[in-house]
């Protein structure tokens, strides 16, 4: 605000409001309009919002030293809020000036009250998602798997951005399989992107039933070479195009064909979205300091993904479930397949 001279700042988006009051600011997860929005002067700050929302948000989600301004609910909260050309906001409109990718980069760097709870939240994700996963049987309905998986979240105080499970007839086929009434078989991948008080982690575990083929096992071990290289890459102050083009080498130095990275993008940077955008080779935006990022690079039915951060001395990876069994590739502990 210093910067641009402006008289106050409107914050009007799911994820920056959910930044702002380290809480919730959604009703419906499915759109993104906030049932609040934030107007932040140099040495105030006050939220807009209805007679409905007021009493549970000024109980539960808004920090101490908020005044709330509260319409009824069947009035907009527009007229409440100020206009023009000193005052910014992270949506365009109203004559305000738009500065989403300004506000964006600023929390793209964690402070470190929001790196304590994250962990948490990631460690919480991949338990929960391991602990749902155990219990996957080859008879299951991919459906069944999300409602375990469902079940084990909401008992840890997670809710779901996103939910994806294909078993043996799906998974080579799509890269975001929403779960169906198909069979799970020979193979289940589960991936999700679980959320609490606004940060998200996402994780992805594996579960394959009999006998497994070499060849299938090596094949997913050269994928988290390919991880690897999205991890070695993943330096701060590097542009986030590095780590893209690090996989597409990777992929066929892998054994996996070279046009793979084309099939699925390979992550990008998160945190308060399951990603803010998917990182490409024209990215030219930097790694931040204490950055939430997850990469999910997949390949011939095979998909590995969890969420790190970044660190002065590398990559941190933070969904760690301790009772999943797991394997080391090139220095890091990495999730390996369930056989049962």
């Amino acid at each position: 605000m210093k910067e641009k001279g402006l008289d106050a700042f409107v914050v009007r988006r799911n994820p920056n409001l959910a930044w702002a009051i380290a809480g919730r600011a959604h009703v419906p997860t499915t759109i993104d309009a906030a049932c609040f929005d934030l107007i932040i002067t140099l040495d105030s700050v006050s939220a807009v919002t209805n007679s409905i929302e007021a009493p549970r948000l000024i109980a539960e989600e808004f920090p101490a030293g908020i005044e709330v301004k509260i319409v009824n609910w069947w009035e907009g909260r527009d007229s409440l809020l100020p206009t023009g050309e000193k005052i910014g906001s992270d949506q365009a409109g109203a004559g305000r000036i738009d500065l989403s990718v300004e506000v964006e980069v600023v929390r793209a760097s964690l402070i470190e009250s929001d790196v304590t709870r994250f962990k948490d939240i990631c460690t919480d994700t991949a338990v929960a998602l391991g602990a749902a996963m155990k219990e996957v049987k080859s008879l299951d309905r991919e459906i069944d798997v999300a409602g375990l998986i469902t079940k084990y979240l909401w008992e840890s105080d997670l809710e779901i951005a996103f939910l994806g499970v294909a078993g043996e007839s799906r998974v080579k086929r799509f890269r975001h399989p929403l779960p169906t009434h198909e069979l799970v078989g020979s193979r289940v991948v589960a991936s999700i992107c679980a959320k609490r008080k606004g940060l998200i982690a996402s994780v992805t575990r594996i579960v394959t039933f009999g006998e497994l083929p070499d060849s299938d096992y090596n094949t997913y071990l050269s994928l988290l070479n390919v991880e690897a290289a999205l991890f070695d890459a993943t330096t701060i102050g590097s542009a986030f195009s590095e780590p893209v083009k690090a996989a597409i080498a990777a992929y066929p130095a892998n054994g996996f064909d070279a046009d793979e990275w084309t099939h699925h993008h390979q992550g990008g940077p998160m945190g308060y979205l399951p990603r803010d955008w998917p990182a490409t080779t024209t990215s030219t935006r930097e790694i931040a300091i204490s950055q939430p990022i997850a990469w999910n690079p997949t390949g011939k039915g095979w998909k590995a993904e969890d969420t790190i951060l970044t660190t002065t001395s590398g990559i941190k990876i933070l969904s760690v479930d301790p009772h999943w069994p797991s394997l080391t590739v090139r220095g890091r502990n990495r999730p390996n397949l369930l056989r049962k």
